[in-house]
């Protein structure tokens, strides 16, 4: 009898746990552009929690090309274990930017949770704000963030991004997606890696005859960090189906002869460390791009994480 009840609350954990992959990242911008992009997150590093009337602050440098004119500029600010006592709640934080304004009315929030009983099941996410006020040049923007929740919850800040989008007449000739979401991903509680895989789909067709560079960048707070020091804990998956059908001897030899023909999958990617816990993975992807809608899935196996933006750049033309 015991046996069989820990059987069934292992298969309703696993069930309901949203440790899954279960929120894909959103297409949020698709865009032709002469110029690139910048994500950095500056010197921003691990809060420890942070109680109402606490603040943090963080300097976060943003270098353009001189005669760079933004596009689409975003504030991220990850968090997590955002709790009142033992019980989860939304955290209620306020950011004041110097250097640039961000704008409250594009505001965005992406959560998710363990998602079943257990201890420790709080929220964790990330928002998003547009801003403005970013030009050519160097940017030396500071932001400071406020638990300004009325009662007594709290949550830490793992760190912050920013993220431009630009014109340039000095730049490149490409194509650029943004995804953003939250996906919290962990192999564990009977989540199986299969399971513990968040999908990322940039939508759209892709003309592959004049790519010279595509650039996956990838961010997950957490990720790329664990004390287990867990190999191969993670993977990164492009445009690869979740079963392979063929043998793996003639996998191999399909592989060689037709290069990309299956997409690929790397391991053990991401960096982050305990202080500065925001991982980040580039890539170049240029040989397994696929014509129409890219899929990116990317797999926990022990590490834990936050999967939460996906930017693909498509850089056009030969190179020199």
């Amino acid at each position: 009898m015991t046996a069989i009840l820990f059987l069934t609350l292992l298969f309703a954990s696993s069930v309901s746990a949203t440790y899954a992959g279960d929120r894909p990242l959103e297409n949020v911008f698709h865009t032709d552009v002469t110029g690139g992009y910048v994500y950095t997150t500056g010197d921003s590093v691990y809060s420890g929690t942070l109680a109402p009337g606490d603040t943090w602050t963080a300097e976060i440098p943003v270098t353009l090309p001189d005669d760079a004119a933004p596009l689409y500029s975003r504030l991220y600010l990850y968090w997590a274990w955002s709790k009142d006592g033992q019980k989860a709640a939304y955290p209620a934080l306020t950011p004041v930017m110097e250097g640039a304004a961000l704008s409250n009315e594009s505001f965005s929030r992406y959560t998710d949770t363990k998602g079943f009983v257990s201890r420790n099941d709080f929220f964790s996410g990330m928002d998003a704000y547009n801003i403005s006020g970013l030009t050519g040049g160097d940017n030396t923007v500071t932001l400071t963030v406020t638990n300004t929740h009325p009662k007594n919850a709290t949550f830490v800040i793992q760190g912050a991004g920013i993220l431009s989008v630009y014109e340039s007449e000095t730049g490149t000739e490409g194509t650029v997606w943004v995804n953003e979401g939250c996906d919290m991903l962990y192999n564990s509680y009977g989540v199986t890696p299969e399971m513990a895989t968040g999908t990322i789909i940039f939508p759209g067709e892709v003309g592959t005859e004049d790519i010279s560079r595509a650039t996956l960048h990838l961010v997950a707070p957490s990720a790329g960090y664990t004390s287990a020091n867990t190999p191969q804990k993670n993977a990164i998956r492009v445009n690869r189906p979740t079963e392979n059908s063929l043998p793996e001897f003639f996998e191999r030899i399909l592989s060689m002869l037709f290069p990309g023909y299956n997409g690929w999958e790397w391991t053990d990617g991401f960096s982050s460390d305990e202080v500065h816990q925001i991982g980040e993975d580039l890539r170049d992807i240029s040989p397994y791009l696929r014509t129409e809608d890219n899929t990116v899935t990317v797999r926990d196996n022990g590490d834990y994480m936050l999967l939460t933006n996906g930017i693909l750049w498509i850089e056009r033309g030969t190179d020199e």
